[in-house]
């Protein structure tokens, strides 16, 4: 058997598309050979896969297409856009050229694993995030459509219907080790600043309007810390140094990210690496920080939210105003940079409590403040659920995007309290002034655009040899600062 697997993620400035790393590895494992086709990489962005571009995998010709979906849209309520209309076309083009199923899965997939397999027009899907079911399906492609209904994670077309069964969950065991051999990381890491890399599957955490339990499981399973540093070994030797974890909170269990650091200082790949992750301000103190800070971390990415306990009670935060001031202290001291990520508009949000968090992140002098106002609404999810309950969402008051067609939140569809009024954009540019520690949405200043998705700054900060974090570039290009200086010089290919 042989299986092409395909990129369509187009975003720029790049990010390797980790799952396709990971499904490589799982395949190989077990005998069946894989190609990648890398939309990313292969093409220039906005040109579209001519029949010719195919014509490349066409041997050994592929028994099943894999496509892997890591986002709906950009999430971004300044522009709304939405990836799904494109990766309808991609499955359709696959399909001529092959006449092989196409099966889609990723995080994005696993969403609304039948609304979107529909919207699509794919054959097959795999909802959630372990390897092992879609091995299983591929170990049962000639079994006919009805068989499928044993198999964990598969989604599947029975005459006008579109069928589930639940994810199993994921395997602990080779399976969640990779040699990073299927994607060109050295190239992403050339043209996109760094590599991701994952300690963990899975969120326990309860924001009402996370992706995250929905598409990887509200259960947290482990990555064998044998695993990770075998990974950031197998990177190292293609001359990539620069790290980001995409784990959704690093120090969640705090246990295991302090069972981390430590590894990594064990094994003596500190002084050989520089790392970035996101974290919750939950568990976060200076004992953490400066483990973390040793242990090769360049910067971190806290998503607090809110500063303020009554919103932060309200999109299912845990921590509170008391926490990001020991969040801020620690970090500090430990002498690593950070980010506060916002995301403000939700419920109950008025124009005053917006400016209280913005002068609240002012007053602790926070280094550089994300602000994003107006929360995506993804399927599945708490806030989905409270929004849909509430009648039509043409009719609803606190919601803007997409509104027209099925109740699916497939298409980009925000929460925006409406008592922050019709110029919140215009008042909040006001409020933050020149302050360059804030990045804006991009409709408000657009010196200092947060939305990433073909950020021409970005993109020029790379091809001049910028690396890292994208937030910490943009606060580097601020100051002045030179880029990030990968260690062990390993800027060169090996």
């Amino acid at each position: 058997m042989h299986v092409l697997l395909v990129n369509p993620n187009r975003i720029q400035p790049p990010v390797a598309p980790l799952a396709l790393d990971s499904l490589g590895q799982a395949l190989a494992a077990r005998g069946i050979s894989c190609s990648v086709a890398d939309l990313c990489l292969d093409l220039p962005p906005g040109i579209h896969p001519a029949a010719t571009y195919w014509e490349r995998f066409a041997q050994p010709r592929p028994s099943a297409v894999l496509v892997t979906l890591r986002n709906l849209d950009d999430a971004y309520y300044a522009s709304q856009e939405t990836f799904l209309p494109g990766y309808r076309d991609l499955v359709r083009n696959l399909r001529a050229c092959f006449g092989a199923p196409v099966i889609l899965g990723g995080c994005a997939f696993s969403l609304a694993p039948e609304d979107i397999l529909a919207f699509c027009e794919a054959d097959l899907g795999v909802a959630g995030a372990s390897e092992q079911d879609l091995l299983a399906l591929l170990d049962s492609l000639d079994r006919p459509p009805d068989r499928w209904e044993g198999l964990a994670g598969v989604v599947w077309r029975q005459g006008d219907k579109i069928r589930s069964q639940p994810p199993s969950a994921p395997a602990m065991n080779e399976d969640f080790f990779s040699e990073r051999r299927f994607v060109r990381n050295r190239a992403y890491f050339d043209q996109g600043g760094m590599a991701g890399l994952e300690t963990k599957r899975g969120c326990a955490a309860g924001c009402v309007y996370c992706a995250d339990p929905v598409a990887k499981g509200s259960r947290i399973f482990l990555k064998p810390v044998e695993f990770l540093l075998a990974e950031i070994r197998c990177l190292l030797s293609m001359g990539v140094s620069v790290f980001h974890l995409c784990d959704s909170e690093f120090n969640l269990p705090v246990s295991h990210a302090f069972g981390v650091c430590e590894a990594i200082l064990a094994e003596g790949l500190a002084d050989r690496i520089r790392w970035y992750t996101y974290a919750t301000p939950e568990t976060f103190d200076e004992s953490l920080a400066f483990r973390m800070a040793e242990a090769g971390c360049a910067g971190i990415n806290f998503g607090v939210d809110h500063c303020l306990d009554e919103r932060l009670a309200a999109l299912g935060r845990r921590h509170r105003a008391a926490d990001l001031e020991r969040t801020c202290r620690a970090a500090r001291a430990a002498g690593l940079p950070f980010l506060f990520d916002l995301l403000l508009g939700g419920p109950g949000e008025t124009l005053d409590s917006l400016f209280d968090a913005v002068e609240f992140c002012r007053d602790l002098d926070v280094e550089r403040v994300g602000v994003n106002v107006g929360i995506r609404i993804y399927p599945g999810t708490p806030l989905a659920r409270q929004v849909l309950s509430e009648g039509p969402l043409e009719s609803n008051p606190c919601l803007r995007g997409i509104l027209r067609g099925k109740a699916d939140l497939l298409l980009p569809v925000f929460y925006l309290s409406p008592e922050l009024g019709p110029v919140w954009e215009e008042e909040l540019g006001r409020r933050v002034g020149q302050d360059p520690r804030f990045f804006l949405p991009g409709r408000c200043r657009s010196d200092s655009n947060y939305n990433y998705n073909a950020n021409e700054v970005l993109v020029r900060a790379l091809q001049n040899g910028h690396k890292g974090a994208f937030w910490d570039i943009l606060r580097r290009i601020q100051k002045g600062m030179p880029p990030l200086a990968p260690p062990m010089g390993l800027t060169q290919r090996p």
